[in-house]
């Protein structure tokens, strides 16, 4: 027994000496080593440049110039001249509707018009058969001002008269219903043999081709900075389609100019309403599609800009690693804007100085590091005489 327990002993002095001889081996080769290891990171300088102010907002966009054909006149629709998607001139007939009715209307006044003058010639000559006998005193005042009273009621209905009998003439022309511009037909909303009532839900509309408008709602907040903008010159802006184009492809932004910027917020939408006319006639564009908007409001001078990667978040805002004397260091930032991926942040940082832009996973704040690739044979090029 008291042999198994000596032996026992011994192996475990044994088993403890083995560890600390190691643990030893390993403290020396870290001495040895210089501690720490460094971990390889990559990293962008810090650059400092010129960087755009934009604001980027979705839009609608419709034809600069496009009529809805609304029915100046109740009536059945008795024939439809035109397609949908047809093209037509200024004054081309696109509906003719039912003119009976004004028709009888303008026969109705013809013949009240015909009984007013009738009526007021009478008056008239009675007038200029009392005039004489006024001043002799064979007739009363009463008599001749009711003689007078009666001519100008006379003059006023057959002007009524006429005026519906013009009505009427108008009403048989608007069944006659013509496009005022020239352009390609849209959706027809009625068919022959349809009631269509005077002002009602349009009949169709006429696009005109050429110029197509964007029209977009503006922030609150954003609305100081584009009138500073419009004050200073033209605004100029780029619109693209929301969806990619083939084989998702980014598609070719379009120019325009902002036309219009409203002085008040849209009580539906909370926004400003803004305007911008693209130029030409773009054959990738249709009215009704959507696009983002991007307005071009100048640019911030000599500032310090970052890629979006080298952006870190924490309990006490925005940060971000700069290598400085080997080692990652945290240095607080702020950022006040942002535009495709590049931020322009403040904060103490100079210019050139090295940002690490992937984080590897064991690296510590004040942790060693050293730059890969470009970045190292820079920094290597830098520090030779």
């Amino acid at each position: 027994m008291k042999v198994r327990m000596l032996v026992t002993v011994i192996v475990l002095a044994l088993v403890a000496g083995v560890v600390v001889r190691t643990q030893f081996a390993e403290t020396g080769d870290d001495k040895k080593g210089g501690g720490e290891r460094a971990l390889a990171v990559k990293t962008v300088p810090v650059a400092v440049r010129d960087f755009p102010r934009v604001i980027d907002l979705p839009g609608t966009l419709e034809a600069a110039q496009q009529v809805a054909i609304v029915a100046q006149a109740s009536g059945t629709v008795l024939r439809q001249h035109v397609q949908e998607g047809a093209q037509v001139r200024a004054g081309d007939q696109l509906f003719t509707l039912d003119a009976r009715p004004a028709q009888a209307r303008i026969a109705q006044s013809q013949a009240a018009l015909a009984g007013a003058r009738a009526e007021t010639a009478e008056a008239e000559q009675k007038l200029a058969r009392l005039a004489p006998l006024m001043p002799p005193g064979y007739i009363s005042q009463q008599e001749f001002d009711d003689a007078r009273v009666a001519l100008e009621t006379a003059r006023a209905r057959a002007g009524a008269v006429r005026a519906e009998l013009e009505s009427a003439r108008l009403d048989a022309q608007h069944a006659q219903v013509r496009t005022p511009i020239a352009g390609r037909v849209g959706r027809i909303a009625i068919r022959q043999g349809s009631l269509v009532q005077a002002g009602g839900e349009p009949l169709t509309t006429i696009v005109a081709p050429g110029a197509l408008d964007a029209r977009a709602g503006l922030a609150e907040a954003d609305w100081p900075q584009v009138i500073a903008a419009r004050a200073a010159g033209r605004v100029m802006a780029e619109v693209r389609p929301d969806s990619p184009g083939a084989a998702g492809q980014q598609a070719t932004a379009v120019q325009g100019e902002l036309v219009f910027v409203d002085t008040q917020l849209d009580p539906a939408t909370g926004a400003v309403p803004l305007k911008v006319r693209l130029e030409g006639s773009p054959g990738a564009l249709m009215p009704g599609q959507g696009v983002r908007l991007r307005l071009l409001l100048g640019s911030l001078a000599d500032v310090m800009v970052l890629p979006e990667a080298a952006l870190q978040q924490g309990q006490d805002g925005s940060y971000v690693y700069v290598v400085r004397d080997g080692r990652a260091v945290v240095q607080p930032v702020r950022t006040t804007h942002s535009l495709d991926g590049r931020l322009v942040v403040e904060g103490e940082l100079q210019a050139g100085e090295a940002v690490l832009v992937e984080i590897p996973k064991r690296l510590k704040a004040g942790g060693k590091v050293s730059l890969e690739g470009a970045a190292a044979e820079r920094k290597s090029g830098e520090a030779k005489p």
